[in-house]
């Protein structure tokens, strides 16, 4: 009887595995997970899953051994009925329990209604009692999942497999004709079928937990950088109001001495505020991009203050402006130096970039010839929010460093120096070739 059992067990866990393999492929698909998981409310779109785990559990019935009580539980050929004297031993059972587990009470009734009756139709001295059992194990199974606040442990769905497994052999020995046959079919399946359907409603149980905890974890990791992006985005969309205040202005004053230019300088208002809002939805653009924006921005400063901005830009290798980097960038450097950097608004202002690589990384340096920057400014300046004299300062630089470090990690960098002697400041943004490629 101990080989039989072993045989038996060996046998059904095969066919189980098969099972399972199918489980995990269905819990791959978006929308069949979402169904899969869906078990308060029985909708339209779960029919996919019941018809999916119907056909398991019918294969789950084929997929077994057809044995003869007459002659010696061995096994026979199957065929499209059985003969009075015979039954099969299966693991059906596992997979209407599994699915009431996963989706619920409808969802278990149904599929324990398909395999049930289809089980049913096959005929044999157990047909009554394993149709029977299949359908009551499918609802009570799914009511355990409606009724539990998570997913059902491991350990209770094989006990729930092994109590499903125990009330059918009751009900066999109950319902089953002849008695003697009955006695000898639960003495010789009973328990393979108890363990195999405890080991496969665990071994289950135990994989959609591992995979749902994996999608929570990714959906976590999506929400995050989801919301990443959308503070951004926000930083990226902010207009300096005073910038559009002033501009205005020096529009309006040009309106009565040339039109035409003051005409050309609101179109390009127009372009440089749609550039604006558009650049706030995207994560990266290239540097050539941003280098026209910021182009745009020194065209203002020069329209309010003519003559009074030498600006120069260095790429070497020229193809370099071809990299992405995050909105607003450059521009936010050299917002910084005009407003922050230079005492008197008339003063004569050199704005130089370099944009280079170095030991694999680029590097942005702004420098300009304004009134330099203390020693203690520049250990505050980019690592946490600074007061300023003016409205966002010390922000700017602050919110580009997180913004870097948010894209490219910890390889990303800002830095500040300032050379006591010409009091040049230089401020450089550095990031990793490798991610930017």
């Amino acid at each position: 009887m101990i080989v039989n059992w072993f045989d038996y067990v060996t046998l059904l866990l095969q066919g189980s595995s098969v099972v399972i393999t199918a489980g995990v492929l269905l819990f791959g698909i978006p929308v069949l997970r979402e169904q899969l998981l869906s078990h308060k409310t029985f909708h339209p779109k779960q029919l996919i899953i019941i018809f999916l785990f119907g056909l398991l559990a019918i294969y789950g019935t084929h997929a077994g051994k057809v044995i003869s009580i007459g002659g010696n539980l061995e096994p026979v050929v199957w065929s499209l009925t059985l003969q009075p004297d015979q039954a099969v031993i299966n693991f059906r059972d596992m997979i209407v329990v599994t699915a009431g587990l996963i989706s619920g009470p409808w969802v278990g009734l149904i599929v324990g209604s398909i395999a049930g009756l289809e089980r049913y139709s096959l005929g044999g001295f157990t047909a009554l009692p394993c149709a029977i059992m299949s359908i009551i194990s499918g609802l009570l199974a799914g009511l355990f999942r409606r009724y539990s606040a998570n997913m059902i442990p491991p350990y209770k769905a094989a006990m729930i497999g092994a109590t499903a497994i125990f009330f059918q052999m009751l009900l066999i020995l109950l319902l089953a004709n002849p008695i003697s046959d009955a006695i000898s079919l639960v003495k010789h399946t009973g328990v393979p079928m108890l363990i195999t359907t405890a080991i496969g409603c665990y071994a289950f149980q135990q994989v959609m937990h591992g995979l749902n905890k994996i999608r929570l974890q990714l959906e976590t990791r999506e929400t995050k950088i989801r919301a990443q992006r959308a503070e951004i985005r926000a930083l990226n969309a902010k207009i300096e109001p005073h910038f559009i205040m002033n501009t205005l202005n020096s529009i309006k004053t040009l309106i009565r001495v040339d039109q035409d230019k003051a005409r050309h300088y609101v179109c390009l208002l127009g372009d440089f505020l749609h550039e604006t809002r558009d650049y706030a939805t995207q994560d990266t653009i290239t540097i050539e991009t941003e280098l026209k924006h910021v182009q745009k921005y020194i065209d203002f400063q020069l329209l309010r203050f003519p003559t009074t901005i030498n600006y120069h830009v260095h790429v070497n290798p020229t193809s370099l402006v071809e990299f992405n980097l995050p909105p607003r960038s450059i521009l936010t450097l050299i917002e910084n130096s005009l407003m922050h950097g230079f005492k008197e608004k008339k003063q004569i202002k050199e704005i130089n970039i370099h944009i280079y690589l170095k030991n694999k990384k680029l590097v942005i340096s702004v420098e300009d010839n304004g009134i330099g920057i203390t020693n203690k400014k520049i250990k505050d300046l980019g690592n946490k929010p600074t007061k300023s004299n003016h409205e966002h300062g010390g922000l700017g630089l602050y919110d580009l460093k997180n913004t870097l470090r948010k894209h490219y990690g910890s390889e990303s960098n800002l830095s500040l120096s300032c050379l006591t002697d010409t009091k040049k400041t230089i401020v450089k943004l550095i990031i990793p070739v490798h991610i930017n490629a």
